[in-house]
């Protein structure tokens, strides 16, 4: 139930345990005077939706010409002058 996705920030201070219980299933919405602050949400879906890099596949005509100037002189670097992270 939607309902149960709000919480006050009164009672995640004082109901913590209670407060998280269901993250896995919904994100919480944290209200400090009735306003949406904040957003808590389990930790895997956390670092799937934003520390996870995602590739991006664009069509030609959305790469600006200065990109492809940049890709068609990165591909003929050789793999010495690269950087290995």
């Amino acid at each position: 139930m939607l309902r149960d996705q709000f919480i006050s920030v009164t009672d995640l201070r004082t109901k913590t345990k209670k407060s998280l219980q269901g993250l896995q299933r919904n994100p919480k919405y944290i209200l400090v005077n009735n306003k949406p602050i904040a957003v808590l949400v389990d930790i895997d879906v956390y670092e799937e939706s934003f520390l996870a890099p995602k590739l991006v596949e664009l069509q030609a005509s959305e790469v600006s010409e200065s990109l492809k100037k940049e890709a068609k002189l990165a591909s003929k670097l050789k793999q010495k002058e690269l950087i290995n992270i």
